[in-house]
């Protein structure tokens, strides 16, 4: 029996209007190093703030109840059956991210319920770092590359890999916080690849 995959994230590029609000999160709202509690293998993360709790108001809460509903069976038992009441999501936990080349986060999961990370600067393009001499004659070169990993029961595991380029800034990802992921080290360039990420909680259902 062959094994199929149905993405189980979804992938949206954010407006002007929340790309403004990040940038402005990011650089008026640092609330310590967050490296103690990530998985990246960065020199610099720090946690930042959701002002006025806007960008999940306004983006993330969407992305939350698309997911959620995806599930037939939440759709049915909240909006046909109404056995249950809607959910109550919020945004735990927020930062961003300042990679540096040869930098990179390792294959890893995060907590809560949903998780995602936007592509605020990226100084890099992929067909020039997989070009690089040491690497344009490898098999499959993931250099830069944004990566998810999907397991089957075979045991069997699947690498669905993005590349990316100065055009996929504002680029988000918004996926299941099981799902695991990484980040691929970029070479031969001094500036930072910036990106913001940040967890979901299903905090309650409303009574």
């Amino acid at each position: 029996m062959s094994e199929t995959v149905n993405p189980p994230w979804l992938n949206l590029h954010l407006t002007k209007e929340a790309m403004d609000h990040l940038w402005d999160s990011i650089n008026n709202s640092h609330y310590g190093d967050a490296r103690k509690s990530l998985a990246g293998h960065i020199s610099k993360s720090q946690w930042i703030q959701d002002k006025d709790n806007w960008f999940y108001e306004n983006v993330l809460k969407r992305c939350s109840e698309n997911l959620y509903f995806k599930d037939w069976n939440n759709y049915y038992n909240i909006h046909v059956v109404k056995s249950v009441p809607p959910p109550i999501f919020k945004l735990d936990e927020f930062w961003v991210n300042y990679q540096k080349q040869h930098e990179f986060n390792p294959p890893h999961k995060h907590s809560g319920t949903y998780s995602f990370v936007v592509f605020m600067k990226i100084p890099t393009h992929w067909k020039e770092q997989h070009a690089l001499p040491w690497l344009k004659h490898a098999v499959g070169s993931r250099a830069s590359n944004f990566m998810f990993q999907i397991g089957f029961e075979s045991g069997r595991v699947e690498d669905f890999s993005f590349h990316l380029s100065p055009k996929d800034e504002g680029e988000m990802f918004f996926f299941p916080a099981w799902l695991s992921h990484q980040v691929f080290p970029f070479y031969e360039c001094e500036e930072e690849r910036i990106t913001l990420s940040g967890n979901i909680i299903l905090e309650a259902n409303e009574d």
